[in-house]
C-alpha cells in the first residue's frame, strides 16, 4: 500500500496534467463554434493577420486606401500571422491555436499555483474550475486577444518567480525570457503595463535595483517604436481612455470629475456584476444602473474568499497583490462603457485559484478541531464533493450553453447582413466600397472595399465623408446599436434621393442602398425645410441650381438638360413664372419664352 502511495506521489503531476488534457480535448470538441463571431473586433484582427502574412504590413486591407492601423496592438495579429504562414489561413485553424493557447494557460496557471502553495491538489483544482469556465471556453473559440494574453501573462508571472537574481542579467536566460513575454503580452493587450507596474514594484521592494531598472529601461525601448509610430494617431485606446465616451466622441474629454464617476460605476459594476459574472454564472448580465440585494451579497461573498485566499498565501503574496490591485485599478479608470467580463477575463483564472483557495482554508478553519491525521482527508473529500457539484451545476450548464450556440446559426439581422455581403461580393466590381457598421465582418463575407461612417449627427459632413471615401453602396441594418440610427439614418432620411435601395430584406428591415451623392438636393437648410441656394440632381440628368423656400423652388434659377441646354428663369413655390430664356450648349439664346404656373403661354425662337 505504501508502495502504491509512493509511485502514486511520484506520478501525481503527470495524472493531474493527462486529466486536465483529457477534459480539455472532450470539453472543447464539444463547445468549438466554427461561426465567425459577431463582435467586430475579431475580424479586424484577422485582417491585421492577413495583411501582416501576406507582407502588407500593418494596415488595414479591408480600406480602399489601406491606412496604417493604429488601434489594436500589432501582438495579437502577429500570432494570426505565424499560424496563417505556418498551417493555414482558415478562420477555424486560428480558433483552434487560441484553443491550444487556453490548454497552455491552464497548465502554466496548474505550475504556477503549486509555486504558490506548495499544494498540487488546489493547483489541479483550480486548473479544473479554470477549464469549465463559461467565459475562458467561450473566448477560446473566439478570434480575440484576451486568451492569447492571459497566456503570456501567466507565463510572464511563472518566469518571474522562477528567476535567479543572483545571475549576471546577460546570462541569466530565464530573466531574458521573462523580459520577452512581459513585452509581448503588452503588445498583445495594454493592459499588459499591470505587469510592468507589479514586476517593476516587487523588484524594487526586493532592493533588485539592477533588474528593475534593467526591466524597465528594456520594456521602455521595445515600446518606443509603436510609441513613436501611434503618437500622432487619434484612434488609439490611450487616445479612447481620454473621451467621456469613446462611442460618441462629439462629447469630448474627461475632466476630474467624469474620472471619479468612472472609479465609481466601475467599483459598483465589478463587485455586483462583472465578478459574481466571471465566477458563478452563464447567464446574460443586465446592465441597468441598480444591483439588487443578491447581487452584492454574491459579489461581496466572491470577494471575500478571494481575499481570504489572498491572505493565506504564504510564498509571492506581494507580487499576487500588486498584480491584482494594478491591473482592478487600471479597470477602474476605464470608460464605462467598455463593460462586460471580456476585460477581466486575463484575471478570472487568479481569481478562481484564490476563491477556491480561500474555501479550502475556510474548511481548514471549520475542521479544526477534526483529528489531524483524518483532517486533511476530509479536508480533500470536502473539496472534491464541492467540485463535483461545482461542475454538475456550473461546467454542466457552461458546457451546454456553448455546445447550443455553436450548433446553432446566426441570427436574423446577421443573417440579413451577411446575405448583403454575398450579394456584394458576387454582383459589385473589384474596387467597389460599401458602407456599413461592422465594416471589418462585413468584409469577411464579401472581400470587397468597405469603409465606416463619421460619428457625427452633422448629416452634410456625413455625405461629404461617404463621397469622400467613393462609397458606392451604404447598408442600413439592424445590429442592436443606435449609432446607425444616430449617425447614418438622418443622413438618409435628409437626403434620400442619394440613397436607391436595391435590396430589402424583412425580419428585420434591412437595407442595401446605391449611394450617389450627385442625385437629390444639396444646399442651405432652415427649420429642416430647403432654403436658400440649392442645387437639384434628377436620375435623367437634369439639375436645378437656384433658390429654394420651404423644399420648393422659389426664385432665380436654371435648370441644365442631358444635352447641354440650360433653362433661366424665376419659380414661385415651385412652379416656373415669368420669362424664361434658353442656351444651348454654346451658351447661345435659342428661345425666349413665358410662363404661367409651370405652364408655358408664350415663346419666341431666336434665329442661330
Amino acid at each position: 500500500m505504501r508502495n502504491l502511495i509512493s509511485k502514486y506521489k511520484k506520478y501525481h503531476n503527470y495524472i493531474y496534467l493527462l486529466s486536465l488534457l483529457f477534459c480539455f480535448s472532450t470539453v472543447y470538441n464539444s463547445i468549438f463554434d466554427s461561426k465567425i463571431s459577431l463582435g467586430g473586433d475579431n475580424a479586424s484582427y484577422y485582417i491585421l493577420g492577413n495583411s501582416i502574412a501576406d507582407g502588407e504590413g500593418y494596415k488595414n486591407i479591408h480600406n480602399k486606401s489601406k491606412s496604417e492601423h493604429f488601434h489594436f496592438p500589432p501582438g495579437y495579429p502577429t500570432i494570426i500571422a505565424a499560424t496563417i504562414k505556418t498551417f493555414s489561413n482558415r478562420i477555424s485553424v486560428i480558433k483552434i491555436t487560441n484553443g491550444l493557447f487556453f490548454l497552455g494557460s491552464i497548465y502554466v496557471l496548474f505550475f504556477l499555483i503549486i509555486s504558490f502553495t506548495n499544494n498540487n491538489f488546489i493547483a489541479w483544482i483550480s486548473s479544473l474550475i479554470v477549464l469549465f469556465n463559461y467565459h475562458l471556453l467561450q473566448y477560446s473559440t473566439i478570434m480575440m486577444s484576451e486568451i492569447p494574453f492571459t497566456f503570456f501573462s501567466l507565463l510572464s508571472l511563472f518566469l518571474f518567480i522562477k528567476i535567479d537574481f543572483e545571475k549576471y542579467i546577460l546570462r541569466n536566460y530565464t530573466f531574458l525570457l521573462f523580459l520577452g513575454c512581459l513585452v509581448f503580452s503588452f503588445y498583445i493587450r495594454t493592459i499588459g503595463i499591470a505587469l510592468l507596474l507589479s514586476f517593476t514594484f516587487v523588484l524594487i521592494i526586493q532592493k533588485k535595483w539592477k533588474y528593475s531598472l534593467v526591466t524597465v529601461l528594456s520594456f521602455t525601448l521595445l515600446y518606443l517604436p509603436w510609441f513613436l509610430r501611434n503618437k500622432s494617431s487619434h484612434n488609439s485606446y490611450t487616445s479612447q481612455f481620454f473621451l467621456k465616451n469613446p462611442y460618441q466622441p462629439e462629447l469630448g474629454t474627461i475632466n476630474f470629475y467624469d474620472i471619479l464617476e468612472r472609479i465609481i460605476i466601475n467599483i459598483h459594476r465589478y463587485i455586483t456584476k462583472e465578478i459574481p459574472s466571471a465566477l458563478t454564472h452563464t447567464k446574460e448580465v443586465l446592465y441597468v444602473d441598480s444591483s439588487n440585494i443578491q447581487e452584492w451579497i454574491i459579489g461581496v461573498t466572491c470577494i471575500a474568499f478571494i481575499l481570504l485566499g489572498l491572505c493565506k498565501l504564504t510564498k509571492h503574496r506581494n507580487l499576487v497583490i500588486i498584480y491584482i490591485f494594478s491591473f482592478f485599478g487600471i479597470l477602474m479608470l476605464w470608460p464605462y462603457v467598455w463593460y462586460g467580463t471580456r476585460f477581466l477575463l486575463p484575471l478570472v483564472p487568479f481569481l478562481i485559484f484564490l476563491f477556491a483557495y480561500g474555501i479550502f482554508h475556510m474548511i481548514k478553519l471549520i475542521l479544526k478541531k477534526v483529528n489531524s491525521s483524518k483532517r486533511k482527508l476530509i479536508q480533500n473529500l470536502t473539496m472534491c464533493f464541492l467540485l463535483i457539484a461545482w461542475l454538475s451545476f456550473y461546467g454542466y450548464s457552461s458546457i451546454q450553453k456553448l455546445n447550443k450556440k455553436a450548433k446553432s446559426g446566426y441570427a436574423n439581422n446577421y443573417t440579413n447582413y451577411f446575405e448583403f455581403a454575398k450579394w456584394i461580393k458576387n454582383n459589385s466590381s473589384q474596387n467597389s466600397v460599401t458602407c456599413s457598421r461592422k465594416g471589418a465582418l462585413f468584409y469577411l463575407f464579401s472581400r470587397k472595399h468597405v469603409t465606416g461612417y463619421l460619428n457625427t449627427t452633422n448629416r452634410e459632413k456625413q455625405i461629404e465623408y461617404l463621397k469622400n471615401k467613393n462609397v458606392d453602396y451604404v447598408v442600413l441594418e439592424q445590429l442592436g446599436y443606435s449609432s446607425t440610427s444616430k449617425y447614418l439614418l438622418p443622413a438618409i432620411d435628409r437626403y434620400p434621393q442619394k440613397f436607391k435601395i436595391i435590396k430589402q430584406l424583412s425580419n428585420p428591415n434591412t437595407y442595401l442602398m446605391k449611394f450617389n451623392s450627385e442625385l437629390g438636393y444639396w444646399g442651405d437648410w432652415k427649420n429642416e425645410k430647403r432654403n436658400g441656394y440649392g442645387t437639384y440632381t434628377w436620375e435623367d440628368g437634369q439639375k436645378y441650381a437656384g433658390q429654394w423656400k420651404n423644399n420648393l423652388r422659389h426664385g432665380d434659377g436654371e435648370l441644365s438638360f442631358k444635352n447641354g441646354e440650360i433653362l433661366y428663369g424665376a419659380w414661385t413655390n415651385g412652379k416656373l413664372n415669368g420669362e424664361v430664356i434658353k442656351k444651348n450648349k454654346a451658351g447661345q439664346i435659342i428661345e425666349k419664352s413665358r410662363y404661367e404656373n409651370n405652364i408655358k403661354v408664350d415663346s419666341v425662337n431666336v434665329n442661330q
